[in-house]
């Protein structure tokens, strides 16, 4: 079982994010979750947010893509996001 760190966004109140993320083999299940960090001018700033995994696509070449969505759901405060990504392989 191996975690791959996508990538990190900072996503503003009440604002959103996605990620295209590809070169995934036909044979792998990929799993995302998200690591959520409040950022802002408050002591203990809210982080909050929602992960949606959408789409997903086959390219020609065999390979698949997944489109995944990040909703920031604090109304006052950015939140730092960082997008995990969990691989099994058949």
């Amino acid at each position: 079982m191996a975690v791959r760190d996508v990538g990190w966004a900072t996503i503003g109140p009440n604002g959103s994010y996605s990620w295209f993320v590809h070169g995934y083999t036909a044979k792998e299940s990929v799993n995302y979750s998200i690591v959520v960090f409040g950022v802002g001018g408050f002591p203990t700033p809210l982080g909050k947010a929602t992960l949606t995994q959408g789409e997903t696509y086959e390219h020609v070449d065999g390979t698949k893509a997944h489109k995944v969505y990040v909703q920031n759901n604090a109304p006052f405060s950015s939140v730092n996001v960082h997008l995990l990504a969990q691989v099994e392989s058949l």
